[in-house]
């Protein structure tokens, strides 16, 4: 990473666990603010920020809105995040975070980052290349809430642009002077006798480039799900070597979510067990469990998000998302994530989109209008139509693979165990509504171009979230209860844990309770940015307070005798 490493001392200002996308504007933050500051990271950097899509939440007027024709602004951005977020997010951090959003966008700008002032009208888990603004969320079902805006923003960049967002950062921190200690494990946070966090123990590999390879391939081997934490662990306990740094302001706990750690899955979130992870190796909760170590407090861990993106195609949203009941779930046209928290609240997680003959021409119809063969194979090769191989896979393992097929709805009910008649009730009545001009029972757009299931044969595609034909990736919401205004760890009780702060997946955010495309990422920034604002301006007092001390005792000390020689 070109990192600097070159810690000169056993003292900083702030020390930061974790260097993804909450870390690293933690750590920009608090170095502009004249902080000296030492980031830790378990392997390389980049976290779940940059194997993402890089989509940022970002609202209230921004210049991709203005230029593109769209009126936003804070007011309306909140309260259609209320209707999104429910009651769980308090009105005055909900406030902070949409008001706060322009100067996000300006912050963001000013390291270099750019969003294309393009708009992209379909409906996409991204938009193609070259596109820096969508619907990321479900504005458009909630316009009774607020007057819909796009708020997903895309930096400019090919393929997956996580990675364009994540140099950014790791360019501006090390431009501010950030020290960047990679393959280096925190493994305790230090108290003082008051229980305020003091710093943290380091356990770091040497700096041989074939051992961290090494350490870097298996860490990469773990989205394989083969069982290598162990190995990785027994690695960094055997060649590691250990050392302190004290921290004058604080440490900030940004290293990341959970996913990754499969006991704390199937205890906090069993519901999203089985789904594919989504981050990196460090998303194993060790920061969570550092928190807690100290006496910090565990909130909203059964809170994931997965995505269940069926469409692109965009056809597939005409057709009947239903439980193991034939009952119909939700909107189909909903935006992924929100479609698989429908999902993870029926019994068993059972769901099946049904569909029939005339949608399934229609999903063949798009995808011929877009496929792989007519790109340059360059193009495929490095990401930049992700979005297309995306889709053409997919559809492909939904329409011949994931799939139970039948002539009738009876016998598509026998064959996905529903009970006797009820996919045939939920179906007539979905189309008696369409023929009668009726609105849809749970609120589907005609937008879709909605037609009756009647063609036979009828398809029923299996959208557990555990499926293995359909992958379903998910990242964790929940994490150590924080005060949103300083990103300072609390206790059971409510009060602070003194020198520690958190961010990003490692702590509970604004999107811990709902979530669409660039939330987590937009709470990254405005927690991370909080937690080096307030650990540096922590650093500044602790300094000046040693500063008066040490002036205090040179006046106590009794005045040198003179001696004269006569």
């Amino acid at each position: 990473m070109n990192a600097r490493t070159d810690v000169r001392s056993d003292e900083v200002d702030v020390v930061v666990i974790g260097f993804g996308g909450a870390g690293a504007c933690a750590a920009i933050q608090a170095a502009s603010e004249g902080a000296r500051v030492l980031v830790l990271d378990r392997f390389e950097g980049g976290g779940a920020t940059r194997r993402s899509g890089g989509v940022v939440y970002l609202g209230g007027g921004t210049r991709a809105q203005r230029a593109t024709g769209f009126e936003d602004d804070p007011e309306q951005m909140a309260r259609y995040l209320r209707a999104e977020l429910g009651a769980e997010v308090p009105e005055a951090w909900l406030r902070a975070f949409c008001e706060g959003s322009l100067e996000q966008v300006e912050w963001l700008e000013g390291m270099g980052l750019r969003f294309p002032e393009r708009f992209f009208s379909g409906k996409a888990t991204q938009p193609p290349d070259g596109f820096g603004l969508y619907y990321s969320g479900n504005e458009r079902q909630h316009v009774a809430h607020a007057s819909p805006a796009p708020r997903g923003h895309v930096p400019q960049g090919a393929g997956m642009a996580g990675r364009v967002l994540f140099e950014t950062l790791r360019r501006a921190a090390l431009e501010r002077g950030v020290l960047v200690r990679c393959h280096a494990r925190a493994t305790r946070l230090t108290t003082d006798d008051d229980g305020r966090v003091t710093g943290v123990e380091v356990r770091e590999l040497p700096s041989s480039p074939a051992l961290r390879l090494l350490h870097r391939s298996l860490a990469q081997l773990m989205v394989l799900n083969i069982g290598l934490a162990p190995a990785i662990e027994r690695l960094e306990e055997r060649l590691g070597r250990s050392y302190t740094v004290q921290a004058r302001g604080g440490v900030v706990i940004a290293a990341g979510g959970f996913v990754f750690n499969p006991q704390m899955m199937r205890h906090h979130a069993p519901a999203f067990a089985d789904c594919m992870r989504l981050g990196s190796a460090g998303d194993d909760g060790s920061g969570i469990a550092l928190g807690e170590s100290v006496g910090g407090a565990l909130d909203a861990m059964g809170s994931c998000a997965a995505w269940r993106f069926y469409s692109p195609p965009q056809a597939f949203v005409r057709g009947l998302l239903v439980n193991g009941e034939g009952e119909r779930i939700c909107d189909e046209s909903l935006y992924g994530a929100t479609l698989a928290r429908h999902i993870a609240r029926q019994p068993g997680g059972e769901a099946y989109l049904v569909i029939d003959e005339s949608i399934a021409r229609a999903v063949r119809a798009e995808l011929g209008e877009d496929r792989l063969r007519d790109h340059p194979l360059g193009e495929v090769l490095t990401g930049k139509r992700n979005a297309v191989l995306f889709a053409q896979a997919t559809s492909f393992a939904n329409l011949h693979l994931n799939r139970k097929r039948a002539r009738t709805l009876g016998a598509l009910e026998q064959s996905c165990g529903l009970p006797a008649g009820a996919l045939g009730r939920t179906v007539a009545d979905y189309n008696a509504r369409l023929a009668g001009g009726e609105p849809d029972a749970l609120g589907k757009s005609r937008h879709y171009q909605l037609t009756p299931l009647a063609e036979p044969p009828f398809y029923a595609i299996d959208c557990r979230l555990g499926s293995k034909l359909f992958l379903a990736p998910s990242l964790t919401m929940g994490g150590l209860r924080t005060d949103w205004r300083t990103a300072a760890v609390l206790r059971p009780d409510g009060r602070a844990v003194p020198g520690l702060f958190a961010a990003g997946r490692s702590a509970v955010g604004i999107c811990s309770s709902s979530y669409v495309s660039g939330l987590s990422i937009a709470d990254c920034i405005f927690s991370g940015r909080n937690a080096g604002r307030v650990a540096a301006a922590a650093a500044r007092q602790a300094t000046a307070a040693a500063a008066r001390q040490e002036t205090a005792a040179a006046a106590r000390q009794p005045a040198a005798e003179v001696v004269r020689a006569d």
